[in-house]
């Protein structure tokens, strides 16, 4: 609140002739920057008491409790400020932040809109339960920040709270659709009871049986109980309905490999590589096949590919022992030898929590 500061002594200099004023805001202004919290509050308490009507005077002091973490003393002095001078600029962020930081979201959220502090609206609108307008408040922010754990975690929650709000709002709208009972087949698959999960999918298709994506999870149940059979007839129907999804494509071709069916898993595992490219499990199931096929070459670029996109998941893991194994079989002996170091790094990285470097 340098600015502030200045601001006061030359409001002082023009209001207040007494010296005592202005080197009362001089001395507030050095003890802040010098990290002395109670010296600063002192200085500027003393120049709010002998200016009463001088907004800025109410700022400075507002801003060092703010930073000394006197919450309810600070949002009393701004709201001192911003009754004598509705517009100072920095008030109304630092009264939004004095505000939310005490629990007061809703009373927060006019202060952070007009400061267009959007990170902290965006946590104020959360609190409130406005979680629509909080991911728009974030989202201006995302292109800027994307990396920022709190900016994350903070978008994250409130699209998984507005998700919550609007598949409540179809359960109790349209009990009975497609799509409520494509949700409840979501959730009882979520939650591993395969059979309840089953029922609801397979009642979503008798309402409408071109629904996408619901022969795909039950693909996913029966091969996650090891029937692949059936799940090829799911994933079979999906991937012959929707010619365009690569992640039907993916799937029907990862069972045809699990069967035994290379050929036609190679086919299905290419289609699915040209319709959306770069994906790294199709990459590594195409890389599977391809071995199978002694095609090692193709397969070793499908591998490198993976790890070009994944740094320490357990999917770089295996494909950094695959691409090893790989490499060995074609005589590229200190290659080999680097990728397996790269495996053991990835797998002791993943077991101590820390990525592999």
């Amino acid at each position: 609140m340098i600015g502030c500061a200045i601001a006061l002594t030359f409001a002082l200099a023009s209001q207040a002739p007494q010296p005592s004023l202005r080197e009362l805001a001089e001395a507030g202004l050095k003890a802040k920057q010098a990290g002395d919290l109670e010296a600063a509050i002192r200085a500027f308490g003393q120049v709010a008491a002998l200016a009463p009507e001088l907004a800025a005077a109410h700022v400075n002091l507002g801003a060092a409790l703010l930073e000394a973490k006197q919450y309810e003393k600070a949002a009393a002095s701004l709201r001192r400020a911003l009754a004598l001078d509705p517009g100072l600029p920095g008030a109304h962020a630092l009264l939004g932040t004095a505000l939310l930081t005490q629990g007061y979201a809703a009373e927060a959220i006019p202060h952070l809109e007009k400061a267009q502090r959007w990170d902290l609206l965006g946590v104020a609108l959360v609190e409130s339960g406005r979680f629509a307008e909080a991911i728009t408040a974030f989202e201006r922010l995302l292109s800027e920040r994307p990396d920022d754990p709190d900016l994350l975690y903070y978008l994250g929650r409130a699209h998984s709270q507005l998700s919550r709000q609007l598949f409540d709002r179809l359960l109790e709208a349209h009990p009975d659709s497609a799509r409520a009972h494509q949700l409840l087949g979501e959730a009882h698959q979520a939650g591993g009871n395969r059979e309840q999960a089953e029922k609801e999918l397979r009642a979503a298709l008798d309402r409408r049986s071109s629904l996408p994506e619901v022969h795909v999870m039950l693909g996913e149940l029966y091969e996650s109980a090891g029937d692949y059979a059936r799940a090829e007839q799911e994933y079979r129907i999906e991937a012959q309905a929707r010619p365009g999804d690569a992640r039907a494509a993916f799937k029907l071709g990862a069972v045809l490999l699990a069967l035994g069916r290379l050929e036609e898993a190679l086919e299905w595992l290419e289609r699915a590589d040209r319709l959306r490219p770069d994906m790294a499990e199709t990459l590594f199931e195409l890389a599977r096949a391809l071995t199978l096929a002694r095609r090692l070459p193709e397969a070793e670029a499908r591998l490198r590919r993976v790890l070009e996109l994944e740094s320490s998941s357990r999917l770089a893991e295996s494909a950094a022992f695959q691409l090893s194994q790989i490499l060995r079989r074609q005589r590229k002996t200190e290659e080999a030898d680097r990728e397996l170091e790269r495996w053991r790094r990835i797998r002791a990285g993943r077991s101590s929590g820390l990525p592999g470097k």
